[in-house]
C-alpha cells in the first residue's frame, strides 16, 4: 500500500520513547509498504536527519517549535483545542499534505499520536490513529498531584477539552492502534467501536546483547533510572525516587550512586536532586553503557499511560528490573518471575538486597526477562500486528 504516515516528532535521532516507536515501526514497514513522512520538527536543524530515514518514500517536515510558546497557550485557552492539540494546529502542514494528497493517490493515512490531527485535512482515504497513551488520563494523574492546588482547576478544565477530542479522533478513525491491552479496551469501551488494535511497544533486540552480572556490588552497588523529562511521568517518577526512595536506599548502602540518564530536565529538579550519590547524566550517546555498569534498574513510575521503553530495554539487557504496578502496566509479563514490582516502599532496602546477594535468584529473573522480550517484544514481530491495523481499516473502507 501506498500509506502517509503524519508524525508529532522527527523519529531521529532515538531520544524519547516517541522517537524510538516511530523511527522502528517505519524502518520495519516501509519493507513492504511504500511509506511518505510527513514530521513536525523543532528546530530546522533537525532536517540533517532526514538522511538517516532513507527507508521512507520520502520525507516532509514542518517546523513547530517548542511547546510553551504564548501563541499556543492563548490559542489553548481562548480556542477549542486542548494545549496538546493546539500546539499542532498547523496551516502550514495542511497545506502541504493536502497539495500530497491532490498530487499522490494514497491507500491510507496514518497519524501518530491522535493529538496531530489539527493539522490533518479531510481525507477520502482510510485513516489509522497510532496512540503512545490516552493522554487525558495521563494529563489527569498529573493535575492530580500538581503541587499548587490552586491551578489545578485550570489543568482539569484542559484534561475535558482533551478528553472531548482524543474520543472525537477515536470515533472518526478507520482503525486505532493502542501500545497495551488495558488502553485497548479502555479505548473501545469510549468509542463504543471493535475498531481498536494492540500494537506494543518492542525493543531492537539485536541492539542489545545479553550481558547480565554474575555477582554484584555489595559494597557499592550502581542502579540506574532513565527517562525523558519532557514527559510528566518521568518527572514525578524521578522527583519520588529522589526524595523518597534513594535515601532508604542509601542509608542502607552509603557507598551506593543512582545514575539519572535523561534530556531536558528542568534546572530546578536537577539542583534538588544532585548530590548525595547521585550523579544527572543529560549527554549520554549510548544508553547501552549506562545498562553495562548498573546493578539494578529501579523506576518509580506513579503516573500511567502506554508502556515503558527504559523498562523492555533494561530487560533485554539482562537488568533486574525494579518497579511499580504502573511501571508495569501494559506489559504482558509476570512480576516475581521476569521482574520486581514493589507496592511498598518501605520494603525498598529487602528487595534491593536480595537482588544483590542472591545470584542464583537474580540470574534466573534477568534470564526470563530476556526470553521475554525475545518472544512478544521485538520490533519484528510487532510490525506484523501494525500491519494486520492498516489492512483491516483499509478494508473497512473498501
Amino acid at each position: 500500500m501506498k500509506v502517509l504516515f503524519v508524525s508529532a516528532v522527527m523519529p531521529y535521532p532515538l531520544y524519547s520513547g516517541g522517537q524510538i516507536r516511530i523511527y522502528h515501526l517505519l524502518k520495519e514497514m516501509s519493507k513492504y509498504h511504500e511509506v511518505s513522512l510527513f514530521a513536525f520538527i523543532r528546530t530546522p536543524e533537525e532536517e540533517k536527519y532526514i538522511r538517516e530515514l532513507g527507508f521512507c518514500k520520502k520525507v516532509t517536515t514542518v517546523v513547530r517549535g517548542r511547546a510553551w510558546q504564548p501563541r499556543y497557550v492563548i490559542r489553548s485557552v481562548l480556542g477549542i483545542y486542548p494545549f496538546v492539540f493546539a500546539t499542532y494546529d498547523s496551516s502550514q502542514m495542511r497545506h502541504l499534505i493536502r497539495q500530497e494528497l491532490a498530487r499522490t493517490r494514497y491507500d491510507l493515512v496514518h497519524i501518530e499520536p491522535g493529538y496531530v490531527l489539527p493539522s490533518v485535512p479531510a481525507v477520502d482515504v482510510p485513516m489509522v490513529v497510532g496512540e503512545h497513551n490516552i493522554e487525558h488520563v495521563v494529563y489527569e494523574g498529573y493535575s492530580r498531584r500538581f503541587p499548587v492546588a490552586v491551578i489545578r482547576p485550570l489543568l482539569y478544565v484542559d484534561v475535558l477539552k482533551l478528553r472531548f477530542w482524543e474520543r472525537r479522533v477515536w470515533k472518526r478513525a478507520d482503525g486505532v492502534v493502542a501500545v497495551s491491552r488495558e488502553d485497548a479496551r479502555e479505548i473501545s469501551r469510549i468509542t463504543g467501536t471493535d475498531r481498536v488494535s494492540m500494537v506494543p511497544n518492542a525493543v531492537a533486540v539485536s541492539s542489545f546483547p545479553f550481558l547480565p552480572q554474575k555477582t554484584c556490588s555489595v559494597q557499592a552497588p550502581v542502579f540506574l533510572f532513565v527517562g525523558n523529562f519532557s514527559w510528566v511521568q518521568n518527572r514525578d517518577a524521578v522527583e519520588f525516587l529522589g526524595n523518597r526512595v534513594w535515601p532508604v536506599i542509601r542509608k542502607r548502602y552509603p557507598d551506593g550512586t543512582l545514575h539519572i540518564v535523561g534530556k531536558h530536565m528542568p534546572g530546578r529538579l536537577k539542583r534538588r536532586l544532585a548530590g548525595n550519590g547521585i550523579d544527572v547524566k543529560e549527554d549520554v550517546a549510548d544508553i547501552r553503557t549506562e545498562l553495562t555498569k548498573a546493578d539494578i534498574f529501579i523506576a518509580p513510575i506513579h503516573i500511567g499511560g502506554g508502556t515503558k521503553f527504559k523498562i523492555l530495554e533494561a530487560m533485554a539487557a539482562g537488568i533486574p528490573v525494579v518497579t511499580t504496578t504502573k511501571g508495569v502496566e501494559g506489559l504482558e509479563i509476570v512480576p516475581g518471575k521476569e521482574l520486581i514490582v514493589v507496592t511498598n516502599w518501605d520494603t525498598i532496602g529487602q528487595t534491593v538486597e536480595r537482588l544483590l546477594t542472591d545470584n542464583a535468584y537474580r540470574l534466573g529473573l534477568v534470564r526470563a526477562a530476556r526470553a521475554r522480550i525475545e518472544r512478544d517484544y521485538s520490533w519484528e514481530n510487532v510490525a506484523r500486528r501494525l500491519d494486520a491495523a492498516w489492512h483491516a481499516a483499509y478494508e473497512r473502507r473498501h
